[in-house]
């Protein structure tokens, strides 16, 4: 990115309502993205497999997406420190983001940025909370901390001891669209916050035996897990972890995103939220580690994108491959031109840059303001793009 564009973001910066949308990229790779799990599970749901079959391979998808996504948060709750150079990664952009805010000019808007996610992890609340930036991610209370959605938009301001002066703290809005590990049903209208997923380390102490389910990879088909189904059977341990995996308050990997009534109607609370910042005026998103494979998302960003001319969208894409991804997902009826694919460039040495968590921070958000942001702490294992 050169220097012109460099500017230009520092001006919608400066005058915009902020909103970010990160998807599962930046938690790469200690936490996998999702791959084709969810157009596995959904062949699931509207094939016409035998009912043991059809669980052998649900048992076996949610096993893989279980290991591989949820299960690693005890580690980073452990602070295993394979986990530490993405941590590092979330707490250098967000240490970024708030000396931006405590900079900016306008006195017209307020100091919050939205950060809306499709993660699940912990990954941004454990920087937010260890960093010790001021943010609101929907629960209130010390105890049993309850979610509402009345607890996002709280600005927050801090009184001088002295002059009785009142000045405006940076507020961080966590919205977990997709729910979250940390998120626990107490009855049929109330989550509660679990510091300590206790129901994740339940789920893992449910052993299902080996040779039980079908191995699949990253690029595995359903017509060849279906075949691998045919021999095996739905055992009693099977089927106690596949009622505990439901059971988790996230949206699962499929079209049929729902097992709970009142995640449902939190689901479409936190889009309606998503969609109702985006029509603001003089709004930006920023979208990064995010493919907008996820149609509601997708749509609403569209639409809001088609009918709010004052909004704009920067897509930082990881490689020049995934740029061309997410121009055939997006479509091209975008009528205001408002939706910016930014790919990587080449480096300083000829070779290619990703767009990874600490690239984008390092070479866009910090050079943007680089008297403010100097001396941040960027992860030098990712020093070399």
């Amino acid at each position: 990115m050169d220097q012109n564009q460099l500017e230009r973001l520092k001006d919608v910066i400066q005058d915009c309502n902020l909103n970010f949308l990160l998807g599962s990229g930046l938690s790469m790779p200690y936490i996998r993205t999702l791959g084709n799990i969810e157009t596995l599970l959904t062949a699931v749901d509207k094939s016409s497999l035998p009912a043991t079959e059809a669980q052998v391979v649900r048992c076996s998808l949610y096993k893989l997406y279980f290991d591989q996504v949820m299960l690693r948060n005890k580690s980073i709750l452990d602070k295993d420190a394979a986990s530490a150079p993405v941590q590092a990664d979330y707490s250098g952009l967000l240490r970024t983001l708030n000396t931006i805010l405590q900079r900016r000019k306008s006195t017209l808007l307020g100091k919050e940025i939205n950060l809306f996610t499709t993660n699940v992890d912990i990954f941004i609340e454990r920087s937010l909370e260890e960093i010790g930036l001021e943010f609101n991610d929907g629960f209130n209370g010390r105890f049993k901390p309850r979610f509402s959605l009345s607890n996002f938009n709280k600005s927050r301001s801090k009184r001088s001891l002295h002059f009785d002066n009142v000045s405006e703290i940076p507020v961080f809005n966590l919205i977990k669209l997709h729910g979250s590990v940390t998120w626990h049903l107490e009855d049929d209208r109330t989550m509660t916050f679990s510091a300590s997923l206790d129901k994740v380390g339940a789920i893992a102490a449910l052993q299902i035996a080996d040779g039980c389910l079908v191995k699949v990879d990253g690029v595995a088909e359903f017509k060849d897990i279906a075949a691998a189904a045919k021999n095996l059977k739905v055992t009693k341990e099977m089927s106690d972890f596949i009622e505990a995996y439901e059971d988790l308050l996230v949206v699962n990997p499929t079209k049929e995103k729902f097992k709970h009534t009142l995640l449902n109607q939190t689901y479409y609370e936190l889009l309606r939220i998503f969609s109702n910042e985006l029509e603001k005026d003089n709004s930006v998103l920023f979208v990064m580690g995010f493919s907008f494979a996820d149609e509601h998302i997708r749509e609403i960003t569209l639409r809001a994108a088609n009918s709010n001319p004052t909004l704009l969208v920067y897509v930082f894409a990881y490689s020049t491959a995934s740029a061309e991804l997410i121009r055939s997902q997006l479509g091209k009826d975008i009528k205001n031109a408002n939706i910016n694919i930014i790919a990587p460039n080449a480096g300083p040495n000829g070779d290619d840059l990703n767009y990874d968590l600490a690239t984008i921070n390092r070479t866009i958000f910090q050079k943007m303001f680089p008297d403010e942001t100097d001396g941040l702490p960027v992860n030098p294992a990712k020093e070399q793009g």
